[in-house]
């Protein structure tokens, strides 16, 4: 159709104009909530690599973000939710990293746990948080569902990589022990006392190996 007849079929219907430009209103105004949405959970992400984010509040991230409170409880309705959004995101980040480092072949158990211990030593916030929601269980049943999800993805990565090694039987159920065995490394050593950053990578990452090992040896 020639631009004469573009032009003529908006004159005929103009229905149609108004309605692609009612549409790109929408889009513009969607891109704009998806960054401010973005631009508030960096902000939080920001205060939470300096204090324990359950001290930190709403008005700091507020101020952090340049938004006033009440757009934050625009986007959530507590801060509960929005701390969900942000480990929510980390935990899709651990997947696509794992996804990354498994596209030439799977990874093996030890690959597998040293990925899983380095991640939660590069991103304590995700430990802590994952924690906190697993401990407390008070989310809503849509914040439930979504960390239902997400938490499911990563199950099932670690449950191919098991198959992979050999763990044919019962694979998912021993996931989930390996999931367990991991997290509980952090939790007994991640805030050690006395002990720096350094020590504490070197030794969860010790252990890590010695809990594949254990795992690879229950395949053979």
């Amino acid at each position: 159709m020639s631009h004469q007849g573009y032009k003529s079929f908006f004159l005929k219907f103009p229905f149609r104009r108004n309605f692609l430009a009612n549409q790109k209103i929408q889009d513009l105004k969607k891109t704009e909530r998806d960054s401010r949405r973005k631009i508030i959970l960096e902000s939080a992400l920001d205060l939470f690599a300096i204090k324990d984010f359950r001290s930190v509040t709403v008005r700091e991230i507020a101020k952090h973000a340049g938004v006033s409170i009440g757009t934050i409880y625009n986007y959530y309705p507590n801060l509960t939710e929005l701390f969900l959004d942000v480990f929510l995101n980390s935990a899709e980040e651990i997947t696509h990293q794992f996804d990354n480092m498994s596209q030439k072949e799977p990874p093996t158990l030890e690959q597998l746990c040293e990925f899983y211990i380095t991640f939660l030593n590069d991103n304590m916030t995700f430990y802590q948080m994952m924690s906190h929601f697993m401990l407390a269980g008070e989310l809503s049943s849509k914040a439930t569902q979504k960390l239902d999800e997400i938490m499911r993805e990563l199950m099932n990565r670690m449950e191919k990589t098991l198959v992979s090694a050999g763990i044919q039987t019962n694979s998912r159920i021993t996931a989930h022990a390996l999931f367990s065995a991991l997290n509980g490394i952090m939790i007994s050593y991640a805030r050690y006392p006395g002990k720096s950053d350094d020590d504490i990578r070197h030794h969860t990452l010790r252990v890590a190996k010695v809990i594949s090992s254990i795992f690879e040896t229950s395949a053979h």
